[in-house]
C-alpha cells in the first residue's frame, strides 16, 4: 500500500511540472487582462493609419471613382480588422456592391460588421441594407454566370436572407417585415407550406402587436386551408384554419377582411361539418354502430348548424331514433339476389 501512495504521488509531482512548465495554471489564466484586451483591441497606430484609410476611400467615393474607393475599403478591412473605421469601411463597400447590384456579396458585407463589430454605431443602417439586399432577391434579381450571363432567381437566397435578418435584429422594425416575406417567398415560389406556417407563427406570436399580425393570421389560416385536400380526409388543417379564422374575427374585427373571413370560416365549417357526417354514415351504414355515428351526426350539427351536413345529420338521427335499419351496399345486393 506504501508503494502505491509512493507512486501516485510521483505521478502527481511529475504531472504539477509540466503544468508549470507549460504555463497551465488556473490560477493564471484569467490575470493578464492587459494582453487580452491587447488581443481584441487595435492599437492606438492602426486606429490613426484605419481612420486615414477610411478617409482616402471616402474622398475617392465621393469623387465617383467606386472601384478604386471598394479597393481601399478592402484594404483597410484587411490590414485593420479591429479598428473602429473597419466597420464603417464594410459599410460603405457593400453599399458600392449594391450600387452594381453585387447583392449576394453585398449581404456577406454586412454580415461581417454584425460579427466583427457588434458595436457599430449605425447598425440599423445595416439591417436596412440588408433589407434592401434580401428584397432585390425577392424580386428576381438574379446572380451571373461565369460573371457574364443571367442565373437562376435566388428565392432560397432571399428566405435565408430574411432569417439572418431575424436573428441580427430580432427586436428591430425588420423583423416581422422579414418573416411575412419569407412566408410568401416560402407559399408562393417555394412551395413549402411548412416553411410558410412556421414563419407566420412566429410573427403572431413574437410581433403580436404589429400592424402584419392581420396579415399573417388571415394568411396562416388561407395557407391551413389550402392544405385540406376534402372531406374525406383527415381534417386536422381544417381545424387549424377555422382556428386562426376565428381568431382573426375576435381579434381584429374592424378589418377590411372580415367579409372575406366569415365566408372563409364558413366554407370550412360547411367541409368539417360533411366530413363528421361521412364518418357518422360510415358508422351507421356500414358498421351498425348507432352509438358511434350519433357522435359524428351531432359533431355535424354543432359545428356548422345551417349546412346541409347538418340538415342530413338530423335527419339521420331522427332515422336512429325511430328504430330505422339502414341498408348498407351488401345488404341490397342480398335482399336483389333473394327477390330473384
Amino acid at each position: 500500500m506504501r508503494r502505491i501512495h509512493l507512486s501516485l504521488f510521483a505521478l502527481w509531482l511529475s504531472l504539477a511540472c509540466a503544468v508549470n512548465a507549460i504555463e497551465l495554471n488556473p490560477l493564471d489564466w484569467f490575470t493578464d487582462d492587459a494582453e487580452i484586451t491587447q488581443l481584441r483591441v487595435a492599437t492606438e497606430a492602426d486606429e490613426v493609419a484605419a481612420a486615414d484609410q477610411l478617409e482616402l476611400g471616402r474622398s475617392k467615393m465621393a469623387a465617383g471613382k467606386l472601384r478604386s474607393a471598394d479597393r481601399t475599403f478592402k484594404k483597410l478591412v484587411e490590414n485593420y480588422p479591429l479598428a473602429k473605421a473597419s466597420g464603417e469601411a464594410l459599410y460603405l463597400r457593400g453599399r458600392i456592391l449594391m450600387t452594381r447590384e453585387r447583392w449576394d456579396k453585398a449581404f456577406k458585407e454586412f454580415q461581417k460588421i454584425i460579427f466583427s463589430h457588434p458595436n457599430y454605431e449605425n447598425l440599423n443602417q445595416v439591417i436596412s441594407a440588408q433589407f434592401e439586399c434580401a428584397t432585390a432577391h425577392m424580386e428576381g434579381a438574379r446572380g451571373r454566370i461565369l460573371w457574364v450571363f443571367p442565373g437562376f432567381r435566388q428565392y432560397d437566397k432571399a428566405i435565408n436572407e430574411f432569417e439572418l435578418i431575424v436573428f441580427n435584429a430580432p427586436y428591430g422594425d425588420y423583423a416581422p417585415l422579414a418573416l411575412m416575406n419569407i412566408a410568401i417567398l416560402a407559399k408562393d415560389y417555394e412551395e413549402s407550406s411548412d416553411v410558410a406556417i412556421d414563419a407566420l407563427d412566429r410573427l403572431i406570436n413574437f410581433y403580436p402587436q404589429s400592424m402584419l399580425a392581420p396579415d399573417a393570421y388571415y394568411k396562416l389560416a388561407e395557407t391551413y386551408s389550402e392544405l385540406v385536400a376534402g372531406s374525406e380526409y383527415d381534417q386536422g388543417s381544417t381545424r387549424d384554419a377555422i382556428s386562426y379564422y376565428e381568431d382573426f374575427l375576435v381579434l381584429f374585427p374592424e378589418s377590411n377582411y372580415s367579409g372575406e373571413v366569415e365566408s372563409n370560416l364558413e366554407g370550412m365549417q360547411n367541409l368539417l361539418s360533411t366530413s363528421r357526417l361521412n364518418l357518422g354514415d360510415f358508422y351507421y351504414y356500414y358498421r351498425a354502430n348507432n352509438t358511434a355515428a350519433l357522435i359524428f351526426y351531432n359533431e355535424a350539427i354543432t359545428i356548422a348548424p345551417d349546412s346541409e351536413a347538418a340538415q342530413e345529420a338530423t335527419a339521420r338521427i331522427d332515422d336512429i331514433e325511430a328504430g330505422v335499419r339502414p341498408i348498407n351496399g351488401a345488404s341490397f345486393l342480398r335482399k336483389l339476389f333473394l327477390a330473384d
